[in-house]
C-alpha cells in the first residue's frame, strides 16, 4: 500500500509510543543505585576486574551477613558527596567562628584547672586515637560492602570519624593559645597505657582485626558506640564540661551527636533490610545477636576501665552508676526497637 508521502513495505515490524509510568528516581538514586559493577545486576559478563586469584572485585564471603539484594538497603539521609561534603564544611565554619569569639571574649580563662589540663589534655586528646581506630574499621568496610549503597554511608561515617579525631587536635592547638601550660603531648600515651582507656583500646582494636565488615558495622554502630561512646562523650566530656567552666567542648560534642544521628538512622535500616530479607532474615538475626554477644562484654569492660574518670573533675554532676544505667536503658531501647536479643551480660 502507498500513500503521498509515506511508503511501507510488507514484513516491517510494528510499534507505538508509549509514556512511562511510576516515579522519577531521586537524585539520591541516581547518582548511588548499580554505580559499583555486579555480575547480578546487568554486568551479564561477569567481574570487570579480578584479584590475581581469580577473585571477583567483590567477594559475598567478606562477611557472615546475606542478602538476596544488598541494593535493597538505601541511606534513610539520602547523603551523596555534594550535601554530605556542604553539611561538614558548615559545621567547621560553625566551630571556627565558635571558638575565635571565645578567644576574644576570653571565655578559656573560666575553665578549672582541672578540666583544662588533666580532662581535656590528656583524656578528650587521647579520644581521637578511638576516632581515628574506628575511622580505619569504616574504609575497610566501604571497600568490602557489597553495594554502593551499603559502601556510601561506610566511607561517610569513616569521613566523620576523621573528622572528629581532627577537630580534637586541633582544638588541642586552640588550648595551647587560649591556656597556660596546657599541652596535649600525653595524649597518646594515655590511649596506649593508661588503664582508663585499655578497655576501649582492646575493643577498638579487635573491630580494625577483624575481616568482616559486617561485623564491623555491628560492633562499632550496634555496640560500641551506643555504650561506650555515649557514655563517654555524652554522659561525660558533655555533661561534666559546662559544670566546670567549659562551655564551648559541648559545642565540638553537638557535631559528633549531629553525626552519630545520622549513622544510628542508616545503622537501623541496614539492620532492618536483613532482618526482612525474604530468604537469609532468621539467619542474619542469629549472626547479629552472635557478634552483640561477642563485642558487648568488650564494650563494658571499656565501659568499666572508664569509670574512675568520673572522680577526676573538680565538679561531678553525676556518678559512673547514674551514667551507665542511662546509656544502658537507652541501648535496651533501641535493641527492643531493631527486634534483636540484648545479649546475655546486660541482663
Amino acid at each position: 500500500m502507498k500513500t503521498e508521502g509515506t511508503e511501507t513495505f510488507s514484513g516491517n515490524r510494528q510499534f507505538s509510543y508509549f509514556k512511562p509510568k511510576g516515579r522519577h528516581p531521586s537524585e539520591y538514586e541516581d547518582l548511588t543505585m548499580h554505580t559499583q559493577p555486579d555480575p547480578r545486576h546487568f554486568a551479564s559478563q561477569g567481574w570487570m576486574n579480578c584479584f590475581a586469584d581469580g577473585r571477583g572485585a567483590w567477594s559475598d564471603d567478606t562477611t557472615a551477613l546475606k542478602s538476596t539484594d544488598w541494593w535493597e538497603f538505601q541511606d534513610p539521609s539520602k547523603q551523596w558527596q555534594r550535601p554530605y561534603v556542604a553539611a561538614q564544611a558548615s559545621q567547621e565554619r560553625s566551630l571556627d567562628r565558635m571558638v575565635e569569639a571565645a578567644k576574644s571574649e576570653e571565655l578559656f580563662a573560666d575553665f578549672d584547672a582541672t578540666w583544662g589540663n588533666t580532662i581535656l589534655g590528656k583524656y578528650y586528646a587521647a579520644y581521637a586515637c578511638l576516632e581515628y581506630g574506628l575511622f580505619r574499621c569504616f574504609a575497610y568496610a566501604q571497600r568490602e560492602a557489597l553495594s554502593a549503597t551499603v559502601g556510601n554511608v561506610c566511607i561517610f561515617n569513616a569521613a566523620d570519624k576523621i573528622r572528629h579525631a581532627q577537630d580534637i587536635a586541633l582544638y588541642g592547638m586552640d588550648l595551647a593559645e587560649a591556656i597556660p601550660g596546657f599541652s596535649d603531648a600525653e595524649a597518646k600515651t594515655v590511649w596506649l597505657e593508661d588503664p582508663i582507656y585499655q578497655g576501649a583500646r582492646k575493643a577498638v582494636e579487635g573491630l580494625m582485626a577483624s575481616k568482616d565488615w559486617g561485623e564491623m558495622i555491628i560492633g562499632i554502630n550496634l555496640a560500641l558506640e551506643p555504650l561506650f561512646g555515649m557514655l563517654a562523650r555524652t554522659q561525660f566530656f558533655s555533661r561534666f564540661a559546662a559544670r566546670n567552666g567549659d562551655a564551648i567542648s559541648p559545642t565540638i560534642l553537638a557535631t559528633v551527636e549531629n553525626d552519630w544521628q545520622r549513622n544510628l538512622k542508616w545503622t537501623k535500616e541496614y539492620v532492618q533490610v536483613l532482618l526482612r530479607d525474604p530468604e537469609h532474615a532468621s539467619g542474619n538475626k542469629k549472626v547479629m545477636e552472635g557478634w552483640l554477644a561477642k563485642w558487648v562484654p568488650y564494650v563494658r569492660e571499656a565501659m568499666r576501665d572508664f569509670a574512675p574518670l568520673f572522680d577526676k573533675p573538680t565538679v561531678k554532676p553525676q556518678t559512673f552508676a547514674h551514667a551507665q544505667e542511662r546509656v544502658e536503658g537507652q541501648y535496651a531501647a533501641l535493641l527492643k526497637e531493631l527486634g534483636l536479643q540484648a545479649p546475655a551480660v546486660l541482663a
